[in-house]
Parts: structure tokens; sequence; C-alpha cells
């Protein structure tokens, strides 16, 4: 606590202050006006004295609370209204519409999202191929098995999401990597025991012996930040940490973009697309996080990657889910 005298015009004014410090801000609450000057120290802290410490304690919690609502430095105002005005549009449409539209809006919003989140890998179907593969069952002439199977265990990896609505931790974070890489890739089941190098990015991976320790970091962030951080806004910083841990020999990306959604689809928010036509900027938007510390909150750091996830899910939203019901 501290006095502060403040001017106003010809005269000047005690104040009793607390300031509090959480995330690198500092915040300043008045507890109480203690008068005007001249005054002396002892009369100063006759009038301290006499303010309940009920009173004093109160105020330190709330300036506590509003140092530490860092989500004010990722989301204006508006944006937070819009979020939740998607989330409840969201939650009524899954409330009202019946079994059968629910399951069409759901096939609508697979089917751009995993041609979109392989694409981003590589994967050479086109978005009418994988409407066919998906939902008419016709596999394209002259496509590599792996494209095939990159989209069919996409679609049964987020059928199992949506379905089930897992808690994430470390055995769900492996069995989505297996589930994605079902006939793809044999090094599964685990995290990697090798260094790997990401071509053309200009971070380092976490080296393969502390990739498990790495991992343990992510999690206990995640249980600590969930309460505190937006579920976008969570959602984006995890998924970040994530591909800068790289914990897989391959199908990081896909892993990682799967289970930003479930971060999304738990508390009760739509899921997102990232769209390949966007990659630039959303490898960009990685990179400036991958600056950041694995267990830290940088706000300038990650506001690019935050900015990214919310334009996607407006956009997304607009899109796929605003048209049905």
């Amino acid at each position: 606590m501290h006095v502060e005298k403040k001017k106003i015009g010809n005269n000047a004014y005690n104040y009793l202050k607390v300031s509090v410090r959480a995330n690198s801000r500092v915040i300043s609450k008045t507890v109480a006006y203690l008068g005007k000057e001249p005054m002396s120290k002892a009369e100063i802290k006759a009038r301290i004295a006499k303010i309940p410490e009920s009173r004093i304690e109160k105020i330190k919690k709330e300036a506590k609370e509003k140092a530490e609502d860092i989500n004010k430095e990722f989301l204006s105002k508006k944006q937070i209204k819009q979020l939740e005005e998607l989330k409840r549009d969201f939650s009524r449409k899954l409330r009202d519409l019946d079994k059968n539209l629910i399951e069409d809006m759901f096939r609508d919003f697979k089917t751009f999202y995993i041609y979109n989140t392989n694409s981003i890998e590589g994967n050479t179907l086109s978005l009418q191929e994988t409407n066919l593969l998906l939902n008419e069952n016709k596999t394209p002439p002259g496509k590599d098995l792996k494209d095939i199977y990159d989209h069919i265990n996409e679609r049964e990896t987020f059928d199992f999401m949506l379905e089930n609505k897992p808690e994430i931790n470390r055995d769900l974070i492996i069995k989505t990597h297996s589930m994605l890489m079902k006939n793809i890739d044999k090094r599964t089941g685990s995290f990697r025991q090798h260094n790997v190098r990401v071509f053309g990015a200009e971070f380092e991976t976490s080296p393969a012996k502390f990739v498990e320790t790495d991992m343990n970091l992510l999690l206990k962030w995640y249980k600590k930040s969930k309460k505190r951080l937006h579920p976008l806004v969570l959602a984006a910083l995890f998924h970040e940490k994530f591909e800068r841990i790289h914990p897989f020999y391959d199908g990081n990306g896909r892993a990682g973009r799967m289970i930003a959604n479930l971060i999304l689809i738990r508390r009760g928010f739509p899921p997102l697309i990232i769209e390949n036509n966007k990659r630039l900027k959303y490898y960009e938007a990685l990179s400036e996080g991958h600056k950041a510390g694995l267990e830290g909150i940088e706000t300038e750091l990650y506001k690019p990657i935050v900015k990214f996830f919310y334009n996607e899910m407006v956009y997304t939203f607009k899109r796929i889910f605003s048209g049905w019901g």
C-alpha cells in the first residue's frame, strides 16, 4: 500500500492505494480517500488505521483479478462479445436441430476441414475429390493410398473427438496421433526418440531427450491456464507450443490442429478451419509465437496467432455453421 497525493487546481488530496503485479502488469486501485492537504504523517496514519482490513483485502483481490485478466491483451471487448454470440448460436443449433441436420452440418464442416488441414501437409486430393471420398464413399482414381488414409483417418479422429470430448492429457495426445497416422506411419504410440528438423523453419524443435519433459511442461501449463485464458486464446497458445515441441516424427500439424479444436469443443465453442490458402499467414503467426518461452504468455509474441485463430473462427462460423438452422 502507498499514499498517493493528487493535485487538482491549487489543492492536493491524499488517497490510499494498493498496487498488484501479475503477468508483467501493474494494477493500482484506490482503497480510500484520506483527506485534503495539509495533513501530518500522524494524521494520515491514524486515518489509515480506521480502514477495515476486510476492505483493503477486497480491493487487493479486485486489483489482482484485473491484473490477471490477460485475455484483454489478446481480445477486445467487441471480439469477446462476438465469440460469445457464436458460442450461443452454436449451442442453440446443437440443442434445437434434429439429429440428421446436426450430422449434415458436421459433415459439411468435416469436408472443408479435412480438405484444408491435409492440404497444408501436401495432400493432393481436391475439395471435390474429398467430398466424393468422405460423403459418397468413392475413391478418386490415381491417388496415392496415403492421401486416401489421410482423409479417412481425419474423419474417424474428428468423430471420436466430437462424440467423446475427451480430457486432454498425455495418453489422449498419443492416441490422437496414432489415429491420424493409422496405415500411414508406424512410428506411433509414443513421443519421438530422435531429433528432427522442420524443413524451412526458423525455429528448433525440442531435442529428443527433452520431448517428454517439454510435453509434461505443456500439459502442466494447459491445466494451469485453462481457467484463466479464454478458450480461443488457450487453443491458439497451446497449438503454438505443441508445434514448437514437435513431439512426433510426422503428423504434428494435423494432430496439433485437431487438439486445438478439441479445446474449443470441450468449452462449447465451434471448431475452426485453418485454410490452406492462408497457410503462409498461419506459419508467420506460429513463427512469431515460437520466440516465446514454452511456459510463458508473452502477449506481443502471441498476438498474431490469437488474431489468426479469431479470424478463422469467425470465417468458419459464417461459411459453415451459420447457414444451418
